[in-house]
């Protein structure tokens, strides 16, 4: 994920909330990720103004790190792997941590495409983002945006094109990055999308899980 940029990544997490907030979508998303490490397969519920993720801490391995986000606290929180424990932070926190790190990061841009294509049904636009460490092809499915997302994503954005992409709420259906070489050196794919419903309880700590400083958030957030 280092290669990708702050508002990619920061996308992949928000985009499905985005969706969900503006049109009532609850249920689940199956993402699948390939990287240096291996295979990742990533499960994402939702509800309205609700998110959770559940991603392996490595390839195979039953241990899974949770995130959960509350728009309506605006609020990212993470379930500490095997241990009773979570770290939360504001999300306007997060934004300004990644758009301080994007501001140290070489130069970029991200271009607009006219290629299409249609995936799981979604309509789907190919967007360029280049930078010194190669090209990441994102595949965006335009139309599932929530006002409140795009607000806070705004600090992040540096042209007309990335205000775009923010304000109409794309979802990065397929993400592709290569390096200078033309070696793909990460990749993740939405696999499948199912409306069912989903537990409120879901999106909350457990009870009896403690909540710690929020150090060890910020420093994760710092690694994107």
């Amino acid at each position: 994920m280092k290669r990708l940029s702050a508002l990619v990544a920061l996308m992949l997490l928000l985009a499905p909330l985005a969706r969900a907030a503006d049109s009532g979508f609850e249920g689940r998303m199956e993402i699948r990720i390939k990287d240096a490490d291996g295979t990742r397969a990533v499960s994402c519920a939702m509800k309205p103004d609700f998110l959770r993720l559940e991603i392996p801490t490595a390839p195979g391995d039953s241990g899974k790190l949770v995130a959960l986000a509350d728009f309506v606290r605006g609020e990212v929180a993470l379930l500490t792997p095997g241990q009773p424990l979570y770290a939360a932070m504001p999300i306007r926190d997060a934004v300004a941590k990644l758009t301080t790190a994007r501001q140290t990061q070489g130069k970029a841009t991200l271009l607009k495409t006219t290629e299409t294509l249609v995936m799981l049904g979604q309509p789907c636009i190919k967007y360029l983002y280049k930078d010194q460490d190669g090209v990441t092809e994102i595949w965006i499915a335009p139309g599932f945006g929530s006002p409140r997302a795009a607000a806070a994503l705004q600090p992040l954005t540096h042209d007309a094109v990335e205000r775009e992409l923010i304000n109409q709420g794309g979802f990065p259906m397929r993400v592709i990055a290569k390096t200078t070489t033309g070696s793909t050196s990460f990749r993740m794919d939405v696999v499948s999308i199912e409306k069912s419903p989903q537990a409120e309880a879901a999106f909350a700590p457990p009870s009896g899980y403690h909540k710690l400083d929020i150090g060890g958030l910020s420093n994760l957030l710092g690694g994107l």
